[in-house]
């Protein structure tokens, strides 16, 4: 059974702006949300009791009283929902434990958010174009170069360049017979919304994977695969949680189209470890 809070997270971005106060608040508060009456939650957060109602209903729990019961497990199974990675001074056996349940939430988060059918859109999407362009900056770029990686040993005409100038001229020779897939976390960056461009202009089919379905960006694309972001600490060492949930993601595509053509699949992976073991032997 997934933790409330997963549910909540990976609903989040797709609920309107109060249910996502709410569901923010439910997260910082679970306490006092339990020994809360609906009309008192409505009280504290300036909610109407029929935006929380449609709101259990959104995350799939049976009323507010049915909520209530689930944070009460979620609690008794999970004592730090805290999305820190560290404090000072913490010993090497709390950061493990304090990043498993990081990776876990965001990971059930993703699950829950990623809907099915567009799984086998963008399968179908791959699976029919003649050439792809897989294109991410900074963290998502080494999301990018994982995609690119994993398609290509399966047999897909992908190509994923670092250099935004270079992916520019490449993109400029694509057709409605190939596919542009962009990586973004906000979908906010710069590089990413000028390519999106060039794709419409040149009518360029596009692929978006973002953990901001509401963007500008989102909604001009032709297909949206929901990553999460549960929340980044301040001190960081790079983008954690956003990044396992964009590589799950990816890891889903994988192994959705090896599923969907399974035989073209292994008679490619075939040659691949073929060739892989003809370097292997020259070097002995």
């Amino acid at each position: 059974m997934h933790n409330i809070f997963s549910i909540i997270n990976g609903k989040r971005s797709q609920l309107p702006k109060k249910e996502q106060l709410l569901g923010d608040y439910i997260i910082a508060n679970p306490k006092n949300v339990i020994s809360s009456s609906i009309q008192k939650l409505s009280k504290d957060t300036g909610i109407s009791t029929a935006t929380i109602v449609r709101f259990c209903q959104e995350i799939g729990t049976n009323g507010f009283s049915d909520l209530k019961l689930q944070l009460v497990a979620t609690q008794s199974s999970l004592n730090n929902v805290d999305y820190h990675e560290f404090d000072a001074g913490e010993g090497i056996t709390a950061i493990k434990n304090t990043m498993v349940t990081r990776f876990k939430s965001v990971i059930e988060a993703t699950q829950i958010g990623l809907n099915d059918r567009d799984i086998k859109k963008a399968v179908q999407k791959i699976g029919n174009s003649s050439r792809i362009l897989v294109y991410g900056v900074a963290a998502s770029g080494l999301v990018a170069s994982d995609m690119n990686q994993k398609f290509m040993r399966i047999g897909k005409n992908i190509n994923y360049i670092s250099d935004f100038h270079v992916t520019l001229a490449q993109l400029a020779s694509f057709t409605s017979d190939d596919l542009l897939i962009l990586i973004s976390n906000d979908s906010e960056t710069t590089e990413i919304i000028e390519l999106q461009k060039i794709a419409d202009k040149f009518g360029i089919p596009t692929i978006l994977l973002t953990a901001n379905p509401r963007s500008s960006l989102a909604k001009k694309v032709d297909l949206v695969l929901l990553t999460q972001d549960v929340g980044e600490p301040t001190i960081r060492s790079g983008a954690t949680t956003s990044l396992i949930s964009q590589l799950f993601v990816v890891d889903v595509l994988v192994f959705s189209y090896v599923s969907t053509h399974s035989d073209k699949v292994i008679k490619n992976l075939k040659r691949s470890n073929e060739a892989t073991a003809i370097h292997k032997n020259k070097s002995k």
